[in-house]
């Protein structure tokens, strides 16, 4: 699957509290943290780079993502939540409890993130790739899926309820006590060593 990359030419260095004051965030890469709390509502970050970026005392509110990297950043228990993310890269980003509840997400890659208890309640997520992360405890609710690929992620303990997987991909991630129901499973494709834990939620035992 070939997923359209960010448009981030043309960048200009910007110190992020001049930004955050005048409302604006387009065409423009940040890499130095600032100590205040502050509070982002909206917006949206437009061709922009956030490289090593610590969000935990920055409030993000309604901010949508169009043509943005995310490099080295932490956006643990940010909330984007019913908001438009396309053309989205996180790279090396820690993100817990990150939630998109609700969002509209295309052209999105996730690498080597560590992003336990992500959730994806009610998103639709189209062109989706997520790659070498951990998103462990993830939370699939009502989720619609159109092209998504897992290649090697962690996905123990997640729940999945009323979503369709059928031709996904799973067979590289682990799945240790991963929760789905049957509407869910259906399609969905994995190897054989998998199955095992899949038939044990279904109440089946297999003889060694």
């Amino acid at each position: 699957m070939k997923l359209l990359e960010p448009k981030v030419s043309n960048v200009v260095e910007y110190n992020l509290s001049e930004a955050i004051n005048e409302c604006n965030f387009d065409n423009m890469i940040f890499n130095k943290n600032i100590d205040t709390e502050e509070e982002i509502i909206d917006t949206s970050f437009d061709s922009c780079i956030f490289k090593g970026i610590n969000f935990n005392n920055i409030k993000l509110n309604h901010v949508d993502l169009i043509d943005v990297i995310f490099e080295d950043c932490d956006l643990s228990n940010k909330k984007f939540d019913s908001t438009l993310i396309t053309r989205v890269k996180f790279i090396n980003c820690r993100m817990f409890g990150t939630t998109f509840i609700g969002a509209n997400l295309k052209d999105v890659e996730f690498i080597n993130c560590n992003a336990k208890y992500i959730n994806f309640a009610e998103a639709k997520l189209n062109k989706i790739s997520i790659n070498e992360s951990d998103f462990s405890e993830m939370y699939f609710m009502e989720t619609i899926i159109t092209n998504i690929e897992f290649n090697d992620v962690n996905l123990n303990k997640s729940e999945i309820m009323k979503t369709p997987l059928r031709n996904v991909d799973i067979s590289t991630c682990k799945i240790e006590g991963i929760l789905i129901d049957n509407y869910s499973l259906q399609g969905l494709i994995i190897d054989s060593y998998q199955s095992v834990y899949l038939v044990g939620m279904l109440g089946v035992k297999v003889k060694d």
